[in-house]
């Protein structure tokens, strides 16, 4: 009984040892892989944004890759929102106006600290940075989140791609 045992175990370590030799990592494992250039984006915000219920702003992004102006990517969805939570604008696709450009217009009704998020993807690589601005003068909560004393609402709707 000892000796099956003994034989098992035996059987066992080698049959471990020759399928953890066939998981040494090659010299060329990373030319293996994939590579994808990632994605920048440059936003176009306007400078002056006053509170107004009727006056639309164009917001912008130009998205590049690999030093080229990313054309008809997979998506581009911008999302913008209050940082004191009051307003929220959904995710929504963005058009693109420019080979490259993609830009969404809205209205910005309030006062205050916003953020603006870009959701992109092209050729395997995804993006999504965040840009706050600021339209017309800022509340003491504002000016409270922008030194780090309260925390802004959240940005993503959690809608996902």
């Amino acid at each position: 009984m000892r000796k099956s045992i003994k034989g098992i175990l035996l059987s066992g370590l080698i049959v471990t040892s020759s399928g953890l030799a066939g998981c040494a990592v090659t010299s060329d494992a990373a030319e293996h892989y994939a590579v994808t250039a990632p994605l920048s984006v440059k936003f176009e915000i306007p400078k002056v944004l006053n509170a107004d219920q009727k006056k639309q702003y164009r917001f912008g992004a130009t998205l590049w890759q690999d030093q080229k102006a990313v054309k008809q990517a997979e998506y581009v969805h911008f999302e913008i929102w209050k940082a004191d939570g009051t307003l929220r604008y959904s995710m929504e696709p963005a058009d693109e106006t420019k080979p490259g450009m993609y830009s969404i217009k809205k209205t910005l009704p309030k006062n205050g600290l916003y953020y603006i998020k870009v959701h992109a993807s092209s050729n395997g690589a995804m993006i999504m940075p965040t840009r706050q601005f600021i339209v017309g003068q800022l509340s003491a909560n504002d000016l409270k989140i922008l030194q780090g004393g309260a925390k802004p609402a959240g940005g993503s709707s959690g809608h996902h791609h």
